[in-house]
């Protein structure tokens, strides 16, 4: 059954179609990869599947209120937030949302957070987001997605900053991981590893 479909959707930026009338979907499980050389859409068409942005025609449907965790390429952090408190505050609000959190499911949440962020490389939890680098802050941002209550895990250049131990735990992750996936990379050999289905972007002719 599909989880998620895509319904004549198109997108046009100046004078040109981007997407013209696509229609597709994603079903429960299913780890998708998306491939295309650089500026063909495939950043824009992950921002509508995930209601980011809007297309010009069509729709984006999720079936049974499923829920959607995105990790985008541009991230803004709060500076002065521990690096823990940031990870964990996604799923923490996410569980608020549903009813609230009791401090076993804190407590677990914040367990969870430890071990992925050790797992990236990040060892100094209490350090403020600020003081990261560049790849420490993408790393966070991972973590944070992946620890997300979510029926489809939306992932736009997840491997950038990762060394080959740190990618082969991320397939791994994904591999296990119940809900679908939908991936943007430029590693075809980590694609090939996780993913059950290609898509592939092309200029419009």
């Amino acid at each position: 059954m599909n989880i998620l479909n895509i319904e004549h959707v198109s997108k046009l930026y100046g004078d040109k179609w981007i997407f013209d009338d696509i229609s597709c979907g994603i079903q429960e499980g299913e780890k998708i990869g998306i491939i295309g050389i650089n500026g063909t859409g495939k950043t824009t068409l992950l921002r509508i599947i995930a209601g980011t942005e809007e297309p010009d025609q069509g729709q984006v449907v999720r079936q049974n209120g499923a829920k959607l965790a995105y990790l985008t390429q541009m991230h803004e952090f709060p500076e002065e937030e521990t690096v823990l408190s940031y990870v964990v505050s996604g799923s923490a609000s996410v569980k608020g949302n549903w009813g609230g959190t009791d401090a076993g499911d804190a407590d677990i949440m914040e367990h969870e957070a430890r071990s992925m962020l050790n797992t990236l490389g990040i060892l100094e939890h209490d350090a403020k987001m600020g003081t990261l680098s560049g790849g420490q802050k993408k790393r966070a941002a991972l973590a944070r997605t992946l620890l997300l209550p979510s029926d489809i895990l939306i992932l736009d250049e997840p491997t950038n900053h990762l060394d080959f131990a740190t990618m082969e735990w991320l397939e791994n992750f994904l591999k296990g991981y119940s809900g679908a996936v939908l991936v943007v990379s430029h590693d075809r050999y980590f694609l090939d590893h996780i993913c059950t289905k290609i898509w592939e972007v092309s200029f419009q002719t």
